[in-house]
């Protein structure tokens, strides 16, 4: 069985890579910083700085749950391109200082989780398979959707190649 750090912290830092690579290849392609932030599929939905906004968070919530630290406060608000960039830069340099030594025998301390205007609570295992690792997933394939919407030249391979690195050619 994979330990609790090997379930969230690696996994989380893929999807944050890719969302990189992807924000990358759509700013290539979308050359207006202030459109490609601002899309949405529906009137209803979140737009791409807040998807991003979303993701880490989400991240920053997962660090504080598994490791039992201070909650590091995300601001809801419009994002820049270059801030939905710092954004995801910071998060990944706060995923990498993350300990295993932290994490691993935390996988049954209860922590609070709130979804929406709900509150729960679960073990620290249960709740990275339930709530930040579904939601960064789900926020990057929304991401993903918005460029692929806009015409950005994405594919599987894109989505999938931070996720696959460990891969070998047979």
């Amino acid at each position: 069985m994979s330990s609790l750090y090997e379930v969230s912290i690696p996994v989380y830092t893929d999807i944050v890579k890719t969302t990189q690579s992807i924000l990358k290849k759509g700013e290539d392609h979308i050359k207006d910083g202030a459109e490609l932030v601002k899309l949405k599929i529906a009137d209803d939905m979140l737009p791409l700085d807040k998807q991003v906004f979303i993701i880490v968070a989400t991240g920053r919530k997962l660090i504080e749950r598994v490791t039992g630290g201070e909650p590091v406060d995300t601001p809801m608000k419009d994002y820049s391109l270059p801030e939905c960039h710092e954004l995801l830069e910071a998060l990944l340099a706060e995923l990498s200082k993350v300990d295993r030594s932290q994490v691993d025998p935390r996988a049954t301390t209860e922590v609070p989780c709130k979804f929406g205007p709900e509150e729960f609570k679960a073990s620290a295992r249960d709740y990275v398979f339930g709530y930040p690792i579904p939601t960064g997933y789900f926020h990057l394939n929304m991401i993903y959707a918005l460029l692929r919407g806009k015409g950005v030249p994405l594919g599987k391979k894109d989505y999938m190649g931070e996720f696959m690195k460990t891969f070998t050619k047979a």
